[in-house]
């Protein structure tokens, strides 16, 4: 099961990134893909250059008391504490205490975006999350904040991302490499938010309250 909410979140952080950012899916530009000899010679160089890359499933080498001993020192400086029995719920899986681990120091140590921003970009999203099929269909209105309106796309239709968000973004004053944190930010939220939901680990590890609390939609 835990193989599976791996892959799932996994997706879903890819998506998100691919879509805020409006990822081509494909390397040749739209117009040319009406020429059906150019698409052919592009799939072909494609499926040419995956050949070659090393794709085999390997096993993971650390057992979950490696995992947890790794991830301590990282757990400690994000949350002031060790983990204790917060991981149990992974011990079958424990390469996604590594993922953790990994999103800690994306979000503590190398994320461009202060700790208030990234509190607010986990409140949206919080906030975003469908609860209903009404939710994933339609229009729905967007917060007047722009980082807000980001991670609210970015939780309900990522896809949806308009030119005139990422303007807004810039007019609020963030930059290029501050919109991929947090594009990074939205896809990492939107992760650890479907193992919360699907693993039962504690929503309060990875996401950091503001100062009015951490969302309406209850996280415990």
């Amino acid at each position: 099961m835990l193989e599976y909410a791996q892959v799932l979140s996994s997706f879903h952080f890819i998506n998100r990134i691919a879509d805020l950012l409006e990822v081509p899916s494909e390397a040749l530009p739209a117009p040319l893909r009406r020429v059906e000899g150019l698409r052919k010679l592009s799939v072909w160089i494609a499926s040419r250059i995956m050949s070659r890359m090393d794709l085999a499933i390997r096993a993971y080498e650390k057992d979950y008391d490696q995992a947890l001993e790794s991830i301590s020192p990282v757990y400690d400086r994000a949350l002031g504490r060790v983990p204790g029995d917060d991981l149990a719920p992974l011990r079958s899986r424990p390469a996604l205490i590594e993922v953790l681990q990994l999103a800690f120091e994306e979000r503590d140590e190398r994320s461009s975006l202060d700790r208030d921003t990234l509190a607010r970009v986990h409140a949206a999203v919080l906030d975003a999350m469908p609860s209903r099929a009404e939710d994933t269909m339609g229009f729905h209105p967007r917060p007047d904040d722009p980082v807000e309106a980001f991670a609210f796309v970015g939780t309900r239709y990522a896809a949806r991302t308009t030119q005139q968000m990422i303007d807004a973004l810039r007019a609020a004053g963030y930059d290029d490499l501050a919109i991929l944190d947090l594009a990074i930010a939205i896809a990492d939220a939107n992760m650890w938010l479907r193992l919360h939901r699907l693993t039962g680990l504690r929503a309060d590890i990875y996401f950091l309250a503001t100062d009015s609390g951490t969302a309406r939609h209850a996280v415990a």
